[in-house]
């Protein structure tokens, strides 16, 4: 018979290291650092800020930080998971939230046995000369010129003051340049 998993409840908070040999299913939180020889299981309503060293990981909850998995790492559609994964097996269900980085190993070398599987990709053809690569597309033609500018309008004619006269006697100040003198009577 199979060893019971440690169960940390809904209702609990862990801060610290939790390390083991043997699998945890956790509803409720940790936060700090998961170090074990088992798989671990992150329930819907569960949250882990921790880095997480496990042999696997099924992940419903919210997991934010590194995950390094021996074996694999499985995040499921209600998951939200933010960090780094390394494992050689990861799988993303449909509707999963990812933010970070998946290092899944190196590709193994050509030729070389590929697991249980036995498949593999034939190599591309190499004898087919290689095909020149399209020429792009001829950039769009430039936008015609702007209409030249209208000419400004003839000045308008003085003021006249109340005596009948205008008064271009009167010195101009000098950021007056293109303003207008208005004289303003009171009525009596």
């Amino acid at each position: 018979m199979a060893k019971a998993p440690t169960i940390i409840t809904a209702s609990t908070t862990v801060d610290g290291r939790v390390e083991g040999s043997e699998d945890v299913e956790i509803y409720g939180a940790v936060r700090g650092a998961i170090r074990l020889v088992g798989d671990l299981y992150v329930d819907g309503e569960a949250r882990v800020d921790a880095e997480v060293e496990v042999t696997s990981v099924a992940i419903h909850g919210i997991l934010v930080g590194n995950v390094q998995a021996s074996d694999s790492i499985e995040i499921f559609g209600s998951a939200r998971v933010v960090g780094d994964l390394t494992a050689p097996r990861v799988v993303l269900h449909d509707g999963a939230l990812y933010r970070g980085t998946i290092d899944m190993g190196e590709a193994p070398d050509e030729g070389a046995d590929r697991g249980t599987r036995g498949a593999s990709r034939p190599a591309p053809a190499r004898s087919a000369p290689a095909r020149p690569a399209p020429s792009r597309p001829a950039p769009p033609p430039a936008r015609p010129a702007p209409p030249p500018r209208k000419e400004a309008p003839p000045p308008e004619p003085a003021v006249e003051d109340e005596d009948g006269e205008d008064d271009d006697d009167e010195p101009a100040l000098p950021d007056a340049a293109g303003k207008k003198k208005v004289q303003v009577k009171k009525r009596k």
